[in-house]
């Protein structure tokens, strides 16, 4: 059974929270099985199965429980490797408020032994959007889930939050890099994801007189996943081309002509919306929420960021009838 003496590392949590969510398991990150010992003497017998997924210091896999079939993902955190293990805690706490759980990756508990951390998170069995994005998405599909990432981005950067890693392979439950900021302090890390980075981030802001930046980085971000999502393709394919939007100025608008949505018009205007290159300019994620693009998509309260059901993502040569329509 796990010790309860491994929790220096966890020191700088909310006491509260840690103990509400500690698993008492005996997993080590190495076996092929283990037992998970519940409250009543009851145990649970899990096995480890496939990598889902990979991070420079972190690996996650798929663990089902006998008997029930029931799954989780579970992801590996070497502690010496990445010390910034307790800040993604402290912001799955704020995230894990009843009023805020559903919009993200739920986070089912957790566990630790000497050297490494273990989150145990809700499995999404269809993987990330990455995996599908062979073909471009259906308009309306794309609409959904941009509206469902804003209203996460919206409880995030309502709580000082900036999540600054948005792109096609993750959803908002993967809190590595993102970073909670506390009164006077600003974002400075170079953290980015290449094709998806703001200028402010890259040092490449004109009007900028040094690297701090703000959430708005994670609405450019979104701009760029929204024009790939709607075509299969990057809006910006390096650095490179970044940069050389950023000195010239100039909105790639030939890369907007390959938008051919029944609201090509609306779409258009509301990516340009979010590439402007100073930062200040950028719309909120309440803002961007409100676009006119996103008029008739509800907001989602009740449901999970990313999660349209994959029966609905198709092209547009699927069903020539998706054009949004107000609703009854």
């Amino acid at each position: 059974m796990l010790s309860s003496t491994y929790t220096t590392l966890t020191n700088h949590l909310e006491s509260d929270f840690v103990e509400s969510y500690r698993l008492n398991t005996e997993y080590d990150g190495n076996c092929s099985s283990y037992n998970e010992y519940l409250p009543g003497n009851a145990t649970e017998n899990w096995t480890v199965g496939e990598v889902v997924g990979r991070g420079n210091y972190t690996v996650v896999r798929r663990h089902v429980q006998e008997g029930t079939g029931r799954v989780r993902a579970v992801k590996t955190i070497e502690k010496i490797e990445y010390p910034f293990h307790a800040r993604e805690f402290n912001i799955m706490a704020i995230l894990s408020k009843s009023e805020h759980r559903s919009l993200f990756v739920e986070l089912l508990g957790w566990f630790e032994n000497k050297d490494r951390l273990f989150i145990a998170m809700e499995y999404f069995e269809q993987g990330d959007l990455r995996k599908h994005l062979d073909k471009p998405l259906a308009e309306e599909v794309v609409q959904k889930i941009t509206k469902q990432v804003l209203n996460g981005l919206q409880v995030m950067h309502g709580n000082n939050i900036a999540y600054r890693c948005i792109k096609p392979e993750v959803k908002l439950g993967d809190f590595g890099i993102s970073k909670h900021v506390h009164g006077d302090t600003a974002l400075w890390s170079q953290v980015y994801t290449e094709c998806y980075a703001a200028p402010e981030v890259l040092d490449l802001d004109p009007n900028g007189e040094n690297l701090v930046y703000t959430n708005a980085v994670d609405i450019w971000a979104l701009r760029c996943v929204v024009y790939e999502l709607l075509t299969a393709e990057k809006l910006f394919g390096s650095l490179i081309q970044i940069m050389g939007h950023c000195y010239t100025g100039t909105f790639p608008e030939q890369k907007l002509s390959k938008l051919t949505t029944p609201t090509s018009d609306a779409v258009k205007s509301f990516i340009r919306r979010l590439v402007v290159l100073n930062s200040t300019g950028r719309p909120s994620a309440a803002e961007a929420a409100g676009d006119i693009w996103l008029e008739y998509v509800r907001d989602c309260p009740e449901l999970s960021c990313f999660n349209v059901p994959l029966t609905e993502i198709r092209g547009p040569w699927d069903d020539q009838r998706y054009s949004p329509k107000p609703p009854n």
